[in-house]
C-alpha cells in the first residue's frame, strides 16, 4: 500500500473537532520510517496521505494528527477527542512505537503525560 499526497480512504475528522486548535503532541522515539507508520493507521482503517515530501497526515472520526520530523525526530501534532487518548496510546502501543503523548485543555494547560 503506497501513501500518496492523495491519500488512503478511511473516516473524516468529526466537525466539532476539526474546530479546534491542536490539543495533543507527542514523541515517536522508534519508528524512524513514518510513511510505515501513517500505512499502519491507514490498514486500521484511519485516512492516511502524505502532506509534504516527508510528512503524512492520519485522520479518524476521532483524531488527525500530523507525523513529521523536526530536530532529527519523529513527531506528531493535531487533535484528539480528549476522552479517546488512550485509544490513541493503545494504536501506537500495537504498533510497537515507543511513543510520548501531551493531551492539552482549551486554554493551553497541560493535562496529561501518557508514556507506554
Amino acid at each position: 500500500m503506497s501513501t500518496t499526497s492523495g491519500g488512503t480512504p478511511g473516516s473524516d475528522l468529526a466537525a466539532e473537532l476539526a474546530a479546534l486548535d491542536n490539543n495533543v503532541y507527542g514523541f515517536i522515539h522508534n519508528a524512524l520510517d513514518l510513511g510505515s507508520l501513517a500505512r499502519s493507521f491507514a490498514q486500521q482503517s484511519w485516512a492516511s496521505r502524505r502532506s509534504a515530501w516527508d510528512e503524512y497526515e492520519i485522520t479518524c472520526s476521532w483524531c488527525q494528527l500530523n507525523l513529521f520530523t523536526s530536530g532529527g525526530m519523529p513527531k506528531f501534532a493535531g487533535v484528539v477527542e480528549p476522552t479517546r487518548v488512550d485509544e490513541l496510546a493503545d494504536m501506537l502501543r500495537s504498533f510497537d512505537v515507543d511513543y510520548e503523548i501531551e493531551l492539552y485543555g482549551v486554554k493551553g494547560e497541560l493535562i496529561r503525560t501518557l508514556l507506554p
